[in-house]
């Protein structure tokens, strides 16, 4: 394994750790380690997963003692121990045409979009671009289709829409 086990010992210190880097044991980099936590299912009540589902309010947004947040597509939510505050998210937040454009058109090599098609998703949060893009894309090889237009975005998000009714 390359002596990948004394690479602990040197984790923190001002000198770091030299390369091979090992992948599987977390280190990538001189000075640090980037893991990734992904999360198969989170346990709520009831009562909060369909306050998240239809709307925040003040009185279902669950009693935890916590100094962060939760954003929803009009509030940011947060609370220190008490009833929690909410803080309106700025009007505007939706991403330039060109840079949903660029990224979109990066997805595939074969797979187009149009600007028409990229101003439906604007007011997609940047984070779930990457996958709202990869779904089109997958959409487009199912039905042999090389430029995504506005017309094949509805269909796209009728499919989406019909599926979350099904859940």
């Amino acid at each position: 394994m390359d002596h990948a086990e004394s690479d602990y010992q040197k984790v923190g210190q001002l000198e770091g750790i030299e390369p091979p880097y090992h992948d599987f044991n977390g280190i990538t980099s001189k000075f640090g380690c980037h893991f990734i936590l992904k999360i198969d299912k989170i346990l709520m009540k009831e009562k909060f997963h369909d306050a998240i589902i239809n709307g925040v309010k003040g009185s279902t947004f669950p009693r935890v003692p916590v100094d962060y947040g939760y954003r929803d597509s009009t509030n940011f939510w947060y609370t220190k121990f008490k009833r929690p505050n909410a803080e309106k998210v700025p009007a505007g937040k939706e991403t330039d045409v060109q840079s949903v454009l660029y990224a979109a058109n990066r997805v595939d090599p074969e797979i187009k979009f149009t600007e028409n098609a990229c101003k439906t998703i604007t007011k997609v949060p940047r984070v779930f671009l990457k996958m709202v893009l990869t779904q089109c894309v997958e959409w487009a090889r199912e039905n042999n289709v090389t430029l995504i237009d506005e017309t094949h975005m509805k269909i796209i998000n009728d499919k989406r829409n019909s599926e979350k009714k099904k859940k």
